[in-house]
């Protein structure tokens, strides 16, 4: 077929774009989660990105920032931003410029029972200190769902342990280190709208080596009917259990051993029964 004139050849140019731009729409639409995160979004040093357990939802901090100079994991980069993907949507929280995510990844856990996956994150204001915050989609926005209040001062951070109902009651629980280097306070919240208030704490405990990117020391594991949080002492002589039952922390067990803050803890114990949710609580 032989197209003869000028408006001929306009039409057949405008066709040409037309599918042309059809075809870059196509091919974008085709992008999966993890793709979108990776090619779209600016990645952190660590470059890591949770996923959960059915592939089809991805988190990840992005928009790497050097406003908050701590360096606690090891260089003064945190993360500005945090990224949701899931099959049909992106979703982006920028934070202010007083905060950023002192974190190597976000953690997901139905923290509600609502079927839907929350965020858990530790964010940090430059002026206080980490704190603890989850996020919640809510009408295509990420929303806060419920925070720990920041420690109180500057270059003061803190570690989760695990997110799990931990006695079994139906709520689930936040158990973390605040100031694991200084003092290692380990401490219990269970999580629900708003604030999340401490209601059981214990001291002298550690789950992070100061420049290391390894948030893995700590592990939760059912024995029988109960669930068991294990972390190292400060003094890095031993791993001590603990439960959680009427609202608060009972001593399991103590187990002498020195312990690697080089490597995962899971790897450290030759434990039996099932270690719960490694994927939210280990975070390498």
């Amino acid at each position: 077929m032989i197209i003869k004139g000028y408006k001929s050849n306009y039409f057949l140019c405008l066709s040409l774009i037309l599918m042309l731009c059809l075809s870059c729409n196509k091919e974008e639409g085709i992008k999966t989660p993890l793709e979108r995160i990776q090619e779209n979004y600016t990645q952190m040093p660590e470059e890591q990105i949770s996923r959960s357990s059915d592939n089809s939802i991805f988190a990840s901090y992005t928009n790497p920032t050097e406003r908050y100079g701590h360096g606690i994991l090891g260089d003064k980069i945190e993360g500005g931003q945090l990224v949701i993907a899931s099959e049909e949507n992106t979703y982006e929280l920028n934070l202010p410029d007083n905060y950023v995510f002192e974190d190597i990844r976000p953690r997901m856990y139905d923290v509600d029972g609502d079927g839907q996956l929350e965020f858990i994150t530790i964010r940090s204001d430059v002026n206080k200190g980490a704190g603890i915050v989850i996020y919640k989609i809510i009408v295509d926005q990420l929303i806060e769902h419920a925070r720990v209040l920041e420690i109180g001062s500057q270059n003061r951070w803190l570690n989760i342990v695990a997110i799990d109902d931990l006695d079994n009651d139906g709520i689930v629980e936040i158990a973390w280190i605040q100031t694991p280097h200084i003092g290692g306070i380990l401490k219990v919240a269970k999580i629900q709208s708003g604030i999340l208030n401490v209601i059981s704490e214990t001291s002298l405990y550690s789950n992070h080596a100061i420049g290391k990117t390894n948030l893995c020391l700590s592990l939760l594991r059912q024995v029988e009917n109960q669930k068991v949080i294990y972390v190292p002492t400060q003094s890095r002589d031993a791993v001590v259990g603990f439960t959680f039952d009427g609202n608060d922390l009972h001593e399991f067990e103590t187990i002498e051993m020195d312990v690697d803050f080089s490597l995962p803890l899971n790897v450290q114990l030759n434990l039996s029964n099932t270690i719960v949710e490694e994927e939210d609580n280990c975070i390498l």
